[in-house]
């Protein structure tokens, strides 16, 4: 009976890929040839290993969502499933959305098919089951979390002894089963110090709590012992798909590889992403895979972006690490109908820093309608977000354009510490996705880590949402806490002190009160609130922004909101337009890249086929992801004084439009 047999490839036929392109709302010709371009036809048909480098825009996403309906649509096998694996959190949601659209696409979210992060799929089915199975608890799976509770077990001996060394608490992380790793320097492991930092990482683990790496060791222990779980997970899962492979690091992609393809009977695997937004390398792994790397030798590119125009690739591509064909098919189908508008340079000095937003608001009001400005979405980024110890030279970070902006808000790696940082940060998702659950599940895990603080005996790693475990917690007696929810969903989690006093507090207290048999004190710091409310406007030095990070022009009767971020919390999202602000690390982004804004560089080759230092390969990487973000308008902020009077000549006829912060606002040179 085929519901048991075993999975065999069959061939996605031209009937299956108009069906897949009409149910995802693209029409019959979704995917159809265009010109001498069936790149993404030839993609949507392949069932063999093989890895896509997809452009920016090239709707990568919506291909594979696709391409995972025709299977999910003809899948028969009962105890066979499809493994889909990503990146981050953002983009697992993107794909279970657009899949959960239709009952068909909805089925791939249930037995026996797996969607979810590639840190999720380890914990689910090798580390967290190895590690109960030999009696060990889990707490909570998160670095910050683990790392303070390793640095509580040590005396202020150790601390005090381990900063004279300049040992940060990530010392305490391990990367072997004996809980040592090779990072504490030239200590040596007999040492006193050496031995009571792996007793408390030890200690801590024992105790429940792990750094998300770290669950890869147990992952790789499980397999030395039980290599027969391999095989079981390739027959579970025959076709295993990868998004955003550029970002997986050495430790992700030699678990995948040694899991799914290392000796016989591999499962097939594909991979998507884009070697030149590989942005997600870590502090020990800066140059990424060398086990497996993408792309592989069976490589199919998707040159074609469906997201911007030729105008705005021809002023990005060159700052890809590998240039590509880059074929600007945009804008696509958008909210936002009018054409795109001239690439934009806002000039800028020392005196002039604190207008480059307000002007940015400006230019974003001149160019589009007040519909298009209510439909668009409108951002500026930067690739330093936290305030650095040396002030000079300017400007440094996001905070030298918005002097209240808040990084904790728009980290996803971030330690909330208070109720209200927990809704600055959903407001900020919201903001992004427009959706409301943010807000709900930012609630829920608020009253969770203020029933921690009464004293609740709670494990915080779950696969269930915080909502729902909080329901479940409460057993019904949940009137408080639906009340709590609403009050946050009225005012769209913008409470201002006066209502968080009046009864937002009294509430959460309530709630948590019930979960952990304890009320918490209502004197604890968690529970405080700003004074200016959790989302209400601040002026300082003319720029008027929020605790969520939004940036609103007009300051009286705004007609546009801005959002604010660090360029890596951006990645993979499409706006209508981008601001691009430079930033400082050991040099100014921008500045370190003008010869490639003047065009006069390309991709990240010295002379001789040389490939560049990691550092600006880095910088390459970052901005390129930056720019490519706009669908009709990308913006760069720099210094006046970067260019000579020259380059801004070249600039202007590279077709840039030049923003003169540092003269009268009528002060614009249109390209030439």
């Amino acid at each position: 009976m085929m519901g048991t047999s075993q999975w065999q490839p069959f061939t996605i036929a031209d009937e299956d890929i108009i069906w897949a392109s009409q149910m995802i709302g693209l029409g019959p010709d979704g995917f159809a040839k265009v010109g001498n371009d069936e790149s993404r036809l030839a993609a949507i048909r392949n069932l063999d290993s093989a890895d896509f480098e997809a452009c920016p825009g090239s709707g990568k996403t919506t291909l594979l969502v696709a391409k995972l309906a025709i299977l999910a649509n003809r899948w028969r096998w009962r105890r066979q499933g499809i493994c889909v694996l990503s990146h981050t959190n953002a983009a697992r949601n993107e794909i279970g959305t657009k899949l959960s659209s239709s009952p068909i696409g909805g089925a791939l979210l249930r037995y026996p098919h797996f969607v979810g992060t590639i840190h999720a799929f380890v914990n689910e089915f090798l580390s967290v089951p190895w590690l109960r199975s030999k009696g060990n608890l889990i707490k909570a799976i998160d670095t910050q979390i683990a790392l303070k509770h390793r640095m509580g077990l040590l005396g202020r001996n150790w601390k005090a002894a381990m900063e004279a060394r300049h040992l940060t608490e990530f010392a305490l992380m391990y990367g072997r089963a004996d809980y040592t790793a090779d990072n504490k320097g030239n200590l040596g492991a007999a040492t006193p110090l050496a031995r009571a930092m792996v007793a408390a990482t030890k200690s801590s683990s024992e105790a429940g709590y792990f750094c998300y790496d770290e669950m890869f060791v147990w992952a790789n222990e499980l397999l030395d012992t039980r290599p027969e779980v391999a095989a079981a997970l390739r027959e579970r899962f025959p076709l295993v798909f990868i998004d955003e492979a550029q970002d997986n690091s050495e430790l992700q992609s030699a678990l995948l590889h040694r899991l799914f393809l290392e000796g016989d009977n591999p499962s097939r695997r594909q991979r998507f992403g884009d070697s030149n937004q590989a942005i997600y390398s870590s502090v020990d792994d800066k140059a990424g895979a060398h086990t497996d790397p993408f792309p592989s030798q069976i490589r199919f590119d998707l040159p074609r972006s469906y997201r911007f125009n030729q105008t705005i690739a021809n002023q990005v591509k060159g700052l890809g690490v590998i240039p590509q064909q880059l074929i600007g098919a945009g804008p696509g189908a958008s909210v936002v109908k009018t054409e795109p508008k001239a690439t934009t340079v806002i000039l800028f000095d020392d005196e002039s820093m604190s207008n480059v937003l307000p002007r940015y608001g400006a230019h974003l009001v001149e160019q589009f309608t007040e519909n298009e400005l209510r439909a668009g979405v409108f951002v500026a980024v930067a690739g330093v977000v936290k305030e650095p110890e040396q002030p000079d030279p300017v400007p440094r970070f996001i905070g030298n354009y918005a002097p209240t902006f808040d990084p904790a808000c728009g980290r996803r790696d971030s330690l909330q510490t208070t109720f209200a940082q927990y809704l600055a940060r959903a407001r900020f998702e919201m903001n992004k996705l427009r959706d409301v659950s943010s807000l709900v599940n930012a609630t829920a895990s608020a009253v969770l880590r203020l029933a921690d603080i009464a004293g609740a005996d709670l494990s915080l790693y779950s696969r269930k949402s915080p909502h729902r475990r909080v329901k479940e917690l409460l057993d019904g007696k949940a009137a408080d806490y639906n009340a709590l929810i609403e009050l946050v969903l009225v005012h769209k989690g913008d409470l201002s002190k006066a209502e968080w006093e009046e009864s937002g507090k009294a509430l959460a207290v309530s709630v948590a009160k019930a979960i952990a048999g304890n009320a918490p004190p209502t004197t604890n710091a968690f529970l405080a609130w700003p004074e200016h409310g959790s989302g209400s406007e601040v002026e300082e030095e003319s720029v008027a922004t929020r605790t969520d990070n939004l940036f609103s022009y007009p300051p009286d009767g705004p007609k546009v909101h801005v959002r604010l971020g660090s360029i890596h919390s951006v990645k993979g999202e499409t706006h209508t337009a981008t601001l691009v602000l430079e930033s400082y690390f050991h040099d100014h982004h921008l500045s370190e890249l003008k010869a490639w804004l003047l065009g006069a560089r390309s991709g990240g080759f010295k002379k001789g086929n040389k490939m560049e230092g990691p550092r600006l390969l880095g910088r390459l990487r970052l901005h390129y992801v930056a720019m490519t973000r706009p669908s009709h308008l990308l913006c760069i902020a720099m210094r006046k004084d970067a260019f000579t009077e020259a380059e801004t000549t070249i600039l202007r006829d590279r077709g840039w439009l030049i923003i003169d912060c540092c003269s009268a606002p009528e002060a614009i040179a249109k390209p030439t």
